[in-house]
C-alpha cells in the first residue's frame, strides 16, 4: 500500500512540476510559452491543405487513395504558457484586444486547444490564475484566409465553412454567413450536447437551420431549430445528386430517378437565402455529404465558384468519419461521373450530375449560367432572388 501511494504521490508531483515549470515572479505573473507575436496562423490540418492546394488530377487521386480512411476534418491552435502554481486557469479568447464578450475557458493543464477561429481575423489571447492579479500578457495571431475552415462539434462531423472559395471572375465567397454539416438531433446516434449547440450559436453566431432530410424518414421528428430556440428552421428534403435533374432517369434503382420535389425544395432554399436577416445559416442532411454536397454545388456554383474547387469542397468529406465522397470511380485516375451505383450502397454521383447540369443547361455558357437556367426554368426561382443572394454572399 505504502509503495502505492508513493507512486501516486510521484506521479501528482511530476505533472505539478511540468505545469509549474517556469519563471515565477513574486507577483506571480503567469508567463507564456508560446508566443505568436500577430503571425499568420494556417489552423487546417496540414495533409488536407496539402491536398487542398493540389492541382494536379492524379496527384488528387493517389492522394485520396493514401490517406483513404483518415479524418482531418478539425482545426485547432495550441495555447500554451507556464504554470505559475495555480489550482485553475482561465483563458480567454477574443477578436478584440479588450476581451468584450471573450470566450472563456477553465483548465487545470497549462495548455488549452480551440478552433473556433474564422480565416482572415486577427485574435487576441491571454490566461490568468487563481492569484490576485496574476494575468499574462496578451499576444495575438492573425488566420490564414485560404478554404477551408472546418469545426469540431461533438456528436456530429465534417461541419465546416462553405465561404473562402474562388469563383471565376476574382471574387470570394465570404465567410461566416453559410455552414454545412452533419445531422445534429441525433438520428440514430447521440445529439449534439448543450456545450456544441453553444459552438454553433454563440461562437459561430448560427441563426437559421435548413434541414434536408425527409419529414418522418430520416429527421428523428426534428421540427424546429434544434440549437437556437429563438432560429428559424426550414425542412427542404430531396434526393441528391442526378435525381435533381429532370432529364435523368436511372430504370434500374428508382431511388435515382428524378425527384420531384427538387423544384420546391430549391425554391424555398433559396428564396429563404435570399433575406439577409436569416443568416447565418446551418445546412445540413444527416452526414452532411450528399444532400448537402449537391446543394452545396448548386449554391457554391451559382455564385461562380469553379468545378475544380467545388470538387475539393465535395471531396473534404473524405477525410471524415461519413465515409468517402469522390468525384467519380477510381483507378490509377480518376474517371468523372459515379463512384457508387449499386444497390444498398449510397450513391455518389457528383460528377454525373456535373456533366448533367452543363449538357442540359449550360447553353454554351458557364457553370454558373447552367445552375442560373435550372434554377429559374426547372425551380421556379425569380431572377431577382438569386440576385439577392449573390450579393449577400459576394458583396
Amino acid at each position: 500500500m505504502k509503495k502505492f501511494l508513493c507512486i501516486i504521490i510521484s506521479l501528482f508531483l511530476i505533472l505539478l512540476s511540468a505545469c509549474s515549470a517556469g519563471p515565477i515572479g513574486t507577483d506571480h505573473t503567469i508567463q507564456l510559452k508560446l508566443v505568436y507575436a500577430g503571425a499568420e496562423l494556417d489552423l487546417c490540418a496540414p495533409l488536407l491543405r496539402e491536398y487542398i492546394d493540389e492541382d494536379d488530377t492524379a496527384k488528387q487521386c493517389d492522394f485520396l487513395l493514401e490517406h483513404n480512411g483518415e479524418n482531418y476534418d478539425w482545426q485547432n491552435i495550441m495555447l500554451a504558457w507556464y504554470g505559475n502554481e495555480s489550482i485553475e486557469y482561465t483563458v480567454y479568447i477574443a477578436d478584440n484586444p479588450s476581451f468584450e464578450d471573450a470566450f472563456t475557458a477553465e483548465t487545470d493543464e497549462c495548455e488549452y486547444y480551440y478552433g473556433m477561429f474564422m480565416p482572415g481575423k486577427t485574435y487576441y489571447w491571454k490566461v490568468s490564475g487563481s492569484f490576485a492579479a496574476d494575468y499574462s500578457a496578451m499576444d495575438s495571431f492573425t488566420v490564414k484566409e485560404l478554404p477551408v475552415a472546418l469545426y469540431s462539434i461533438d456528436h456530429t462531423a465534417n461541419v465546416r465553412d462553405m465561404g473562402g472559395w474562388e469563383t471565376t471572375d476574382g471574387q470570394t465567397v465570404n465567410y461566416g454567413l453559410l455552414y454545412r454539416g452533419g445531422q445534429l438531433n441525433g438520428y440514430q446516434t447521440t445529439p449534439v450536447s448543450d456545450e456544441g449547440k453553444s459552438r454553433l450559436r454563440d461562437i459561430l453566431g448560427i441563426k437559421s437551420e435548413i434541414d434536408l432530410r425527409t419529414p418522418g424518414v430520416d429527421d428523428g421528428g426534428q421540427t424546429s431549430n434544434y440549437f437556437n430556440p429563438e432560429g428559424k428552421y426550414i425542412k427542404a428534403p430531396f434526393y441528391a445528386y442526378t435525381c435533381i435533374i429532370p432529364e435523368y432517369y436511372k430504370g434500374e434503382y428508382p431511388i435515382r430517378a428524378y425527384d420531384e420535389r427538387v423544384p420546391a425544395a430549391f425554391k424555398s432554399i433559396l428564396e429563404f437565402l435570399s433575406d439577409e436577416s436569416n443568416y447565418p445559416v446551418y445546412i445540413h442532411c444527416n452526414a452532411g455529404a450528399d444532400r448537402t454536397g449537391t446543394l452545396a454545388f448548386i449554391l457554391n456554383g451559382l455564385l461562380g465558384v469553379p468545378y475544380e474547387q467545388l470538387t475539393k469542397d465535395f471531396e473534404i468529406t473524405s477525410f471524415s468519419v461519413m465515409g468517402n465522397r469522390w468525384r467519380g470511380s477510381v483507378e490509377s485516375n480518376f474517371t468523372d461521373g459515379i463512384m457508387s451505383d449499386k444497390s444498398g450502397e449510397v450513391y455518389v454521383a457528383w460528377g454525373k450530375t456535373y456533366e448533367l447540369m452543363m449538357q442540359y443547361y449550360s447553353r454554351g455558357g458557364t457553370l454558373a449560367d447552367a445552375i442560373e437556367n435550372y434554377l429559374i426554368t426547372v425551380c421556379g426561382v425569380s431572377s431577382e432572388c438569386i440576385a439577392d443572394f449573390k450579393e449577400i454572399m459576394l458583396g
